[in-house]
């Protein structure tokens, strides 16, 4: 590093990771955004629902599929064929 002019003085570390955190409060974005953190767990069962939505290839288990939902949401326990 010093070949091009830029000397470790130790504190680089601090410094950037001070400076992140600025950033961030200046922001209103968490640290971990930095960071490459895991997203929260209802975008990955979401990310996990679509998934297995495009995998469904017949029209006839989408159908069956979105009539639970909509059950679910409109707070039954209902969906094709009755009670689940």
């Amino acid at each position: 590093m010093e070949a091009i002019g830029v000397e470790d003085r130790g504190g680089g570390r601090r410094d950037a990771s001070a400076r992140l955190r600025r950033i961030a409060a200046a922001t209103g974005v968490p640290l971990a955004a930095f960071f490459g953190a895991p997203a929260p767990r209802p975008l990955a069962e979401l990310s996990e629902l679509i998934g297995l939505w495009q995998s469904i290839a017949d029209q006839e288990g989408r159908n069956a599929i979105l009539a639970v939902a909509r059950a679910r949401a409109a707070g039954t326990k209902d969906g094709p064929g009755g009670p689940a």
